[in-house]
């Protein structure tokens, strides 16, 4: 096994011969150019290492080869050889990211030593990286689960931006996990051991959220038999965690923003200013710029919340992680509930790839804890899932001209009516009422479709 991929750029043919001579007899895979162009060009074509410049070579210098290099990949290490060695041109190669430099003539052994020590330094760096992404994940992305380059591209904003008091707006359709990015936020930055708190700005009337977000007086409302601090003024020195900021009200996007103006809050009844030291993040599955260019959400508030965005993918846009959160989602409910469900068949898990996921990880993890409750086999089988998800192919089947009109038509809409009711349930969070209003559909004949496909409420209450 090779201890290294090395390249070599020097003009002069017997110090190549000698170089790789050297580096080959002691377990290194060499690779030889004689001039600047071939050089840049091997490091285009090839990952290498490490990379030796010959200082002063015919047209051009070392150190413009040694940009071009870095340029094409910053992580390369660099050794300058040069047959002038002075303490200016030593420095100069460093600031342009040499590790070191080598003066001829040198032997054997000072070739392999100043190897052997920019490969070591190059993989200490590169296992510390790794340790400090493992760690990084462990204890602080706990429940954000991906290997894909979106979700990767999520954690590093996370821990760019997490230990600072930047507003965040954290941006994505419903059910793909924006309160985990924002508990991450959290848990990375200096805030971890004070507050986080969450309040969703849709759930409640506007007279109620007023009263949560700010708190209240004695006697502010019927029904005020005590004050009440509010979130921003609970959350002291901590984290408050706006969901569905776009469903704020004109008035109370007005006196938030006076809040985070100010740094201070007045309860509802109350003539007090309370100081207040909180970080805000906000979530929405709305264009919030969108909602501002429209006139539904204020500039100014929108330029207080948003300095910060963090876009979070749909699921269907990251079908590499599905094994990855299924394997995450089996491993909580064996552990909680002292099961042993090994995995998933590559038969579901071709399903759950090829399905698009409209209620994103919230929709899978609800499909992969109903099936682990169903299961009496070792694995989850595609008879585990719901049927709009086995049955995704049957509507882009032809209709079958063998059958009489109303059986071929019945066979053509009954997928069609399990997705609709399935998917229509899945964004109500299993509320029939809701659902059956949506659909136009009186609640009795709705719950009729229901039980003529065998589609359970329950099953979709939480996702």
């Amino acid at each position: 096994m090779s201890k290294g991929h090395v390249l070599i750029i020097d003009d002069e043919p017997t110090l190549l011969e000698a170089c790789e001579e050297t580096l080959s007899y002691h377990g290194y895979d060499v690779r030889l150019q004689a001039t600047a162009r071939d050089g840049v060009e091997s490091v285009r074509q090839e990952t290498f290492d490490l990379v030796l410049i010959d200082l002063r070579i015919p047209d051009t210098d070392g150190l413009h080869i040694l940009r071009e290099i870095r340029s094409i990949d910053e992580n390369v290490m660099a050794i300058m050889i040069t047959g002038f060695p002075t303490i200016a041109t030593a420095v100069e190669a460093v600031k342009e990211g040499a590790f070191d430099y080598l003066p001829k003539p040198f032997t054997p052994d000072q070739l392999l030593i100043v190897v052997d020590r920019a490969l070591s330094q190059k993989r200490l760096a590169e296992e510390n990286l790794l340790l400090r992404k493992t760690l990084r994940f462990r204890r602080g992305f706990e429940g954000m689960v991906g290997k894909s380059r979106a979700m990767e591209r999520v954690m590093d904003l996370v821990e760019k931006v997490a230990d600072s008091d930047v507003s965040v707006v954290i941006e994505g359709e419903t059910g793909t996990g924006k309160e985990l990015v924002a508990r991450s936020l959290h848990r990375n930055s200096s805030r971890h051991d004070r507050p986080f708190l969450p309040i969703n700005c849709g759930a409640l009337p506007e007279n109620l959220l007023e009263s949560e977000l700010f708190g209240h007086e004695r006697g502010a409302f019927t029904g005020a038999h005590t004050r009440k601090p509010g979130l921003l003024e609970t959350a002291q020195e901590g984290t408050v965690f706006l969901d569905e900021i776009s469903a704020l009200s004109p008035n109370l996007q007005v006196k938030l923003l006076r809040v985070l103006q100010d740094r201070q809050v007045r309860r509802v009844g109350g003539q007090e200013l309370i100081d207040i030291t909180i970080r805000v993040i906000s979530a929405t599955n709305e264009n919030l710029e969108q909602m501002v260019a429209d006139g539904r959400f204020r500039d100014d508030l929108y330029y207080r919340l948003n300095v910060i965005t963090i876009p979070l993918p749909p699921l269907r846009e990251r079908v590499e992680d599905i094994p990855l959160l299924t394997e995450h989602v089996l491993k909580n409910l064996n552990s909680e509930h002292e099961k042993h469900i090994q995995g998933i068949s590559k038969e579901t898990m071709d399903l759950l790839q090829g399905y698009a996921w409209p209620g994103n990880v919230r929709e899978l993890q609800n499909v992969i804890e109903r099936a682990f409750f169903l299961t009496d086999a070792e694995e989850i089988t595609p008879l585990d899932l719901p049927a709009h998800l086995t049955r995704q192919e049957t509507l882009a089947l032809s209709v079958d001209t063998q059958l009489p009109f109303p059986q071929a038509k019945r066979a053509y809409l009954e997928p069609f009516e399990q997705e609709y009711l399935a998917k229509l349930l899945l964004g109500c969070g299993g509320n029939v009422s809701r659902a059956a209003e949506r659909a136009q559909v009186h609640r009795s004949s709705f719950q009729r479709l229901l039980k003529k496909h065998g589609i359970r409420p329950r099953d979709y209450r939480g996702a």
